[in-house]
């Protein structure tokens, strides 16, 4: 499969969520890096990642989606990044996070994959 050059930050407390997540997005050209937490997910940011997208859960231990869109938005080189939420939530319990999409799970990975695409400029 030929790489499209986009990079996602998948972030999901579930492994096997995460890694089934990862394994889609390779298949489809992205290049996929996991992290397990909200915090895991700052420090890969940190040590240079520049990811095109992250594609992450709201509930997670140590920090939770919430807190690392607060965090992301904190950050003038990082406020720019889209954020897609996969969550387990409607959205009005989603409250009133500034993201770029959310789907809630489980998701028609056929229109998640679309929205990426298309936050991605591909």
């Amino acid at each position: 499969m030929a790489r499209n050059g986009c990079k996602v930050l998948v972030v999901d407390d579930d492994e096997d969520n995460r890694e089934i997540l990862m394994e889609l997005l390779d298949s489809q050209g992205y290049s996929a890096v996991g992290a397990e937490n909200g915090s895991r997910a700052l420090s890969v940011l940190e040590e240079g990642l520049d990811p095109d997208l992250i594609l992450t859960d709201l509930q997670m231990p140590v920090m939770s989606g919430w807190d690392l869109c607060e965090s992301l938005k904190q950050h003038p080189s990082l406020r720019s990044i889209p954020v897609v939420l996969l969550c387990a939530m409607a959205a009005q319990e989603r409250g009133k996070l500034q993201v770029d999409d959310a789907f809630e799970k489980p998701t028609d990975t056929s229109k998640l994959l679309e929205r990426i695409a298309e936050l991605c400029g591909l």
